[in-house]
Parts: structure tokens; sequence; C-alpha cells
């Protein structure tokens, strides 16, 4: 049989509920700092990621201004040592160009 000292009263039961309450609190908190410190996290990496994805860019873009600056320099230099050549290729894309676009 169970003695006095066994039986739980309603106002155990109250404190034990505060205490549940308290730290249900107390978790909720942590958890809330913890999820704003995982979101500054990964903040940062998408930051950073971001940086590294426009310097990639742009090392790109710097490459690609060098290839077409290379490129126009060939094309000139072509047209100068071949002035005839480069004039009948100008006129035969022409003609083309004329051809694709005048028929309806």
């Amino acid at each position: 049989m169970a003695s006095n000292s066994d039986k739980v009263t309603v106002d155990d039961l109250s404190k034990q509920i505060e205490t549940l309450k308290s730290d249900i609190g107390a978790i909720t908190t942590i958890l809330s700092d913890l999820g704003m410190q995982k979101g500054s996290e990964a903040q940062q990496r998408v930051r950073d990621a971001a940086l590294h994805a426009r310097e990639r860019g742009e090392a790109h873009l710097h490459d690609m201004q060098a290839r077409a600056e290379d490129l126009g320099s060939q094309a000139a230099n072509a047209v100068r040592q071949q002035p005839a050549t480069a004039v009948g290729l100008a006129v035969g894309f022409g003609f083309l160009v004329g051809l694709l676009t005048s028929r309806k």
C-alpha cells in the first residue's frame, strides 16, 4: 500500500508543470539563438560564395575582353595585309544578308 509520502499532490504537480514551462522556455530561447547563429553562418557562406562567383566572373570577363581585343587586332592586321580579300568578304557577306532579309 502506498504511503502518504508517495502521494503526489496538486501543488507538487503545479510546481513540476511550472518547472517544465521554465525548461521549455529556456530550450526555446536556446534553439532560437542557435537558429539565428546558423542563419548568420548561412548568410556569410552565401556572401562568400557570391563574392567568389563574382571574382571568377570578373576574371572570365577580363579573359574574354583580352581575347576579343586579340581577335580584333588579328582581324585588323588581316585587313591591312589583304585589303582586297577583306573587301570581297564584306561584299559577299552583305549580299547574303541582303538576300536573307529581302525574301518575303
